[in-house]
């Protein structure tokens, strides 16, 4: 047939194939036969619906679930490349349930060996948008970042004012050890698309710059060597997937609708649960990716990557690169972190996060409990040191110091007189000079505490009691030797108490501790983030020994009155 060609190049071959065809004789003569039940050809466009993964042993093919066949050749003509690059990470053989990836490490460039002086110059694009959690817990990751740090150069957009301290403060105590940083503040005015096209161009311009490396500022980025496993991948645009702690959510899509939004793909949930690990070409990434700076000066050379007319920044950026026919991977090779909630955040606060245990309860834990009370049930790290008397890690220092802080920044202490308005009946028997958790809009927040983290506790060491933790008050006290130093002797309006140092004996204040006069057990070396817990009536009568110097603070619940 090919032979037969007459045409020019412009001329349509469709045209000549088919007048072929239509022709009886030279149909018989050449014996052509359409293949309408795709047992050969499958093209995609208009058939996307009938067209599924098929696994055999080792290897993948496409099935054509119309007339269940399985043809040879597809075909993504039309507005099917994303659906082509879909089965592309399976057919015929990429990813299979027996082997796996099996391309995954073909083409890596190694960086072992590498003298500091040899890494490839990256720049890391950060970028804060809205109030955001645990800011200042993502520079000290930043800093983790297993990676020459004379190799790295800082882009920092930070269009929210509240997070202006905590970016200059990092710059402050650690902007030296970077090659350059370069900071556009709220007061620039610039907005999200502007600032991305920007942070990519400065890549573009630079010669030395090899990769541009987009870090979002809700990115909790756990693996220390995630530039480094990127790098080595070698692709021209990869991520490292990363999910939301309980979530299917992620930052990659596996489809889009006809629209251009998202759509899952039957393969998304499996990848996000780590059922299916690979490296996957995917339509769309977003908050933590790497760009090889080479791509930037060939293929992406437009500045405005990021704008559009109907789309938002990132949407706009990966429907522009698919146009210049770019493939984006994302990989779940390793587990590389998470995304925070940024949904509930407040900034009304002094320190914001503490309110976090409901919408980021992941991250809440790892800043605020004590390194050591996921260890207390299987090493047994529980102390008694009095009769039915508990003693166990909870806070950990930042815990305590953002509490402390947050009480004196508040500064409604009470009076420590017997009339109290804040409670019931108004008549406080035992008055210490106090802030309540309720006063600073806590109280929610606090009994979730309890719930996760002390009732377990209780239910191991007290066998046959079930807690929900009921607890009208909680509440931060504070000795002083010139205004409340002790506490006489009393029993606590609970079933259990939880009293919680929450600064250091010898380093804040002198003195101090608790007194149980039944067993005459006094415990006075207390331990800031250790909490006591004893039962609140009969046996327990006890006393709060005087504080001779500096200032002692604790956390105190009463709880199942």
């Amino acid at each position: 047939m090919v032979a037969d060609w007459k045409g020019e190049d412009s001329d349509s071959d469709q045209l000549f194939f088919t007048n072929i065809y239509i022709d009886p004789v030279k149909r018989k003569s050449i014996n052509i036969t359409v293949d309408n039940k795709c047992r050969m050809f499958q093209n995609l466009h208009g058939a996307l619906d009938e067209v599924v993964l098929k696994f055999e042993d080792e290897r993948v093919r496409a099935r054509n679930v119309l007339y269940d066949t399985l043809p040879v050749v597809v075909h993504g003509n039309g507005p099917t490349k994303l659906q082509i690059n879909y089965l592309g990470n399976y057919i015929p053989n990429i990813w299979t349930f027996e082997t796996g990836c099996t391309v995954c490490n073909e083409g890596l460039l190694p960086l072992e060996g590498l003298q500091e002086s040899e890494y490839p110059l990256v720049l890391i694009g950060i970028f804060i948008q809205k109030p955001t959690p645990f800011v200042t817990v993502f520079f000290e990751r930043l800093l983790k970042l297993q990676y020459p740090k004379n190799r790295l150069k800082l882009f920092i957009h930070n269009q929210e004012a509240h997070h202006k301290s905590q970016v200059s403060l990092f710059l402050k105590d650690h902007g030296s050890l970077y090659q350059d940083v370069r900071v556009s503040g709220p007061e620039e005015e610039m907005d999200t698309a502007a600032s991305r096209n920007l942070a990519i161009d400065v890549c573009r311009k630079d010669e030395g710059c090899d990769y541009f490396f987009t870090l979002d500022i809700e990115v909790v980025l756990k693996n220390e060597n995630t530039l480094k496993i990127l790098i080595e991948q070698n692709l021209p645009f990869v991520a490292p997937m990363i999910t939301r702690a309980g979530r299917l959510w992620s930052n990659f899509w596996g489809a889009l609708s006809a629209e251009g939004y998202y759509a899952r793909s039957e393969d998304y949930v499996d990848i996000v649960q780590g059922r299916r690990v690979g490296v996957w070409n995917v339509p769309y990434v977003s908050s933590v990716y790497l760009v090889k700076a080479s791509l930037l000066r060939s293929e992406l050379t437009e500045f405005d990557l990021f704008n559009s007319d109907i789309l938002d920044p990132d949407m706009a950026f990966c429907h522009n690169i698919r146009n210049q026919g770019v493939f984006m991977f994302v990989t779940n090779m390793q587990t590389f972190g998470r995304i925070v909630s940024t949904e509930t955040y407040q900034t009304s606060h002094l320190h914001n996060d503490l309110w976090q245990i409901f919408e980021n309860p992941v991250d809440w834990q790892e800043r605020y409990i004590h390194e050591n009370y996921t260890y207390i049930m299987r090493d047994k790290l529980i102390e008694t040191p009095c009769p039915d008397v508990y003693w166990f890690p909870i806070f950990s220092d930042v815990a305590c110091d953002h509490i402390v802080e947050e009480m004196e920044h508040f500064g409604k202490w009470s009076g420590g007189g017997n009339t109290d308005v804040r409670i019931q009946g108004g008549y406080e028997n035992v008055p210490t000079i106090d802030i309540h958790m309720n006063q600073i809009n806590f109280e929610k927040e606090w009994h979730k505490f309890l719930l996760e983290y002390i009732a377990p506790i209780t239910e191991k060491m007290y066998p046959g009691y079930y807690t929900k933790c009921a607890t009208p008050l909680n509440f931060v006290v504070r000795y002083k030797p010139d205004e409340q130093p002790l506490l006489a002797p009393h029993h606590d309006a609970s079933t259990f108490t939880v009293n919680i140092a929450l600064n250091s004996k010898e380093v804040d204040y002198q003195g101090g501790g608790c007194r149980f006069l039944r067993y005459d057990c006094s415990i006075e070396a207390t331990r800031k983030g250790w909490a006591l817990m004893h039962p609140g009536r009969l046996t327990h009568y006890h006393e709060g020994l005087p504080t001779t110097g500096g200032v002692r603070y604790i956390a105190v619940s009463f709880v199942d009155p």
